[in-house]
């Protein structure tokens, strides 16, 4: 069974990214095969010098989390200072023992096994397993097996490391596109910032979340990032016979040039078809594929409401009131041809019109 739940263990560390599933999906494991009533991950806060409840499992798995151990105290706190893992039978006659997380949260603890999390000779935290079932105790197989499930835990906090670097790597990555386009005069200065801010507002208010909303967010960072290939063209182009016609071809372009330049990085492959289509038309009259309604998606249908939105209100600032209101109006009764219905009125309700 040992065997067979690192193997399971191992294959969930290649396909998933979500840390805290993982761990509790570790500490379940090893509490099944040592017979724990309850395990816990502890990691260091090194700023702090401090042990924080990670993952937890058993009666007071909730309660515990908003704890925290001081290197040094109490058990926990001595096997992340010295580094050496540690079983202890009967906790009321060792000396580490620090009871007051115990008394707070009406859990008896009575036994105990703690194994250091070691990253390349840094202690990351520790792991223990605690009270074993049918009055038994804990042996020094428990612990080999508890140690097996540590390395667990340190390869995982080393992938979400390197995940962490990654998306580091992005973000700073998509900054640097947006001071390009912003340089590139392709929008005022602030102008995507805003843009991304007020279309993540909208989507949430449409019930976007989690994976599909940082999509919305980047997406509507690099929208017009097609525009850097295009804006090249634009000055040639102007001095051709037909200029006009090919200016406004090669913008009606931008949308595809954009998501074939974002084919080139895998962190944006979801964020390409959102690209590409923030300029298709809700009944259908828009480019580059002609969609409609919901053929669009509805990451591109926000950006297309909260673009123009943006340009009245923000980038094209108009002296007269009225002006502005006749191009507000103009813009609201576009909702249904132009503009998804439903975005419109999501968009009236943050502005409160």
């Amino acid at each position: 069974m040992h065997l067979n739940a690192l193997n399971n263990i191992s294959l969930e560390l290649t396909r998933t990214t979500d840390l805290d599933a993982l761990l509790n999906k570790i500490i379940e494991y090893a509490a099944i095969i040592v017979k724990a009533e309850a395990a816990s991950i502890l990691l260091l806060d090194k700023k702090k010098n401090e042990l924080y409840f990670k993952a937890s499992l058993g009666k007071k798995s909730k309660e515990i989390k908003k704890y925290k151990v001081k290197v040094g105290e109490g058990i926990a706190g001595w096997v992340a200072e010295k580094g050496k893992s540690l079983i202890v039978d009967d906790v009321t006659k060792d000396t580490r023992w620090n009871k007051s997380i115990d008394s707070s949260t009406k859990f008896t603890t009575k036994s105990l096994i703690c194994v250091p999390l070691v990253l390349e000779k840094d202690i990351m935290g520790v792991m223990e397993v605690i009270n074993k079932k049918d009055k038994e105790c804990f042996d020094k197989n428990d612990e080999e097996i508890l140690n097996s499930f540590a390395n667990q835990v340190v390869i995982a906090l080393w992938n979400a490391n390197i995940i962490e670097d990654l998306n580091n790597y992005f973000i700073h990555i998509t900054e640097i596109l947006i001071q390009a386009l912003e340089n590139e005069s392709l929008g005022p200065k602030g102008h995507f910032m805003r843009l991304a801010r007020m279309a993540t507002q909208t989507g949430n208010k449409l019930g976007i979340t989690g994976k599909d909303y940082n999509n919305l967010y980047y997406a509507s960072l690099l929208h017009d990032i097609g525009k850097i290939k295009v804006s090249g063209k634009i000055d040639i182009n102007f001095k051709a016979k037909d200029s006009f016609r090919l200016v406004q071809s090669e913008i009606s372009l931008h949308p595809v040039v954009g998501a074939n330049m974002l084919k080139q990085i895998n962190l944006f492959k979801d964020i390409i078809p959102i690209v590409k289509h923030h300029y298709e038309n809700y009944d259908g009259t828009g480019f580059p594929d002609g969609l409609s309604g919901e053929e669009i998606p509805l990451a591109s249908r926000i950006i297309a409401v909260v673009e123009d939105y943006s340009k009245i209100i923000y980038n094209k600032p108009i002296e007269s009131h009225s002006e502005n209101e006749e191009a507000l109006n103009k813009f609201f009764s576009l909702a249904g041809t132009k503009y998804d219905p439903k975005v419109i009125n999501t968009l009236k309700e943050i502005i409160k019109i």
